[in-house]
């Protein structure tokens, strides 16, 4: 009588597949964009909503730089508590008027026409 090789399921090796993460947030998604470079973001997340990209350029030393919307960065201090008056002067000293290094951020006044 002859014996049938049967396949040992405890000695196969189970393969795992990696998974690639997608960006989760804008920060993740502008990491993953300039991967060489370290971005300074405002410290509170509240912040990202008022993201709106990169600054990139001569006149930033090619440096790039997250660029903020400024209205939307009020907003958020607003939103924080502070009335508009106070909002505009703790970004005048604290966030606008604040150099931390060459990648400091950026913020654009967006101009309607």
């Amino acid at each position: 009588m002859s014996k049938t090789n049967k396949t040992n399921k405890t000695n196969k090796t189970k393969k795992t597949k990696k998974i690639k993460l997608e960006p989760t947030s804008i920060r993740d998604i502008i990491q993953e964009q300039y991967p060489d470079v370290n971005f300074l973001f405002m410290d509170e997340k509240e912040y990202d909503k008022a993201i709106i990209g990169v600054c990139n350029g001569i006149g930033v030393n090619h440096n790039p730089k997250v660029a903020y919307d400024y209205d939307k960065v009020i907003e958020v201090n607003v939103s924080m508590g502070m009335a508009y008056e106070e909002a505009v002067e703790y970004f005048d000293f604290n966030q606008g008027g604040s150099y931390v290094g060459e990648h400091t951020p950026v913020f654009i006044n967006k101009i309607e026409v």
